[in-house]
């Protein structure tokens, strides 16, 4: 993950292993500076996804090493951390087998999260005040619902509901945020299966990208997918998202 800072231009908040490090770079040069803001010392492999609370604070979650790489991993051995503005990190949800998407509803009273080996997007109350979670509860269980594939990233859009990307399921599951429900789906059977994140944005932050990955792809079923591994551009899915995204607000 990446994740801009607000007050010092050219500087971002990467997870890379098991730091957070804070990258100086101008987009152009050959070399960047980058400074380890903290280690987290967990049995995880290392971070994945991470964003920011309204608040700027950066929520970022680790998962277990790949046993097989992209098929079976070190389960439980993840976490959730809070870095907060002021450089404390704090650990809120532990035995985690990937830690993925996250995002919060437009008045920050709910934190969305996947853990993706659990198969469910879940769903806590979130203390802005505080930045403290409570309350678990699945709202969306992909298999009992039968859904193929991980639930992985995922964008909460300006009225709350859910759009979850999912690996080897080949769709972008569109979620009512309050109830739980499926409303639809984008198919993406035949292009890409294995679908990573999603995100809005465009001058009216309407337009719908969506990341996959090829990884791991035999050739029969790389043979069978038109663009496997792409970046992709959706319009009129009906949704708009919330921001660009929010910037870490710490000068760490």
């Amino acid at each position: 993950m990446i994740v801009p800072y607000d007050s010092l231009r050219n500087n971002y908040v990467i997870g890379i292993g098991r730091n957070l490090e804070r990258v100086e770079w101008d987009g152009k040069s050959a070399q960047a500076k980058r400074t380890v803001v903290t280690t987290v010392n967990d049995q995880s492999d290392r971070f994945n996804d991470g964003k920011c609370d309204h608040q700027g604070r950066l929520w970022a979650g680790t998962m277990g090493a790949e046993i097989i790489p992209g098929k079976q991993f070190d389960e439980e051995k993840g976490n959730l951390y809070k870095l907060d503005t002021n450089g404390q990190v704090s650990a809120h949800v532990d035995k985690i087998g990937i830690s993925n998407g996250l995002g919060w509803s437009t008045d920050s009273k709910r934190f969305f999260y996947v853990d993706s080996l659990v198969h469910t997007v879940d769903v806590f109350d979130f203390d802005s005040g505080a930045g403290t979670i409570s309350n678990r509860r699945v709202l969306y269980d992909l298999k009992k619902n039968g859904n193929a594939g991980l639930p992985d990233g995922l964008a909460v859009d300006a009225d709350n509901n859910l759009w979850v990307a999912t690996f080897n399921g080949a769709k972008i599951l569109h979620i009512d945020g309050a109830t739980g429900q499926l409303i639809d789906a984008i198919d993406f059977t035949g292009i890409s299966s294995k679908l990573t994140s999603v995100a809005f944005g465009g001058p009216n932050l309407d337009i719908m990208y969506v990341t996959s990955a090829n990884f791991g792809l035999s050739e029969a079923e790389a043979a069978n997918e038109k663009s496997p591994g792409s970046l992709f551009k959706v319009t009129n899915t009906g949704g708009r998202g919330q921001s660009a995204g929010v910037n870490y607000r710490g000068s760490l």
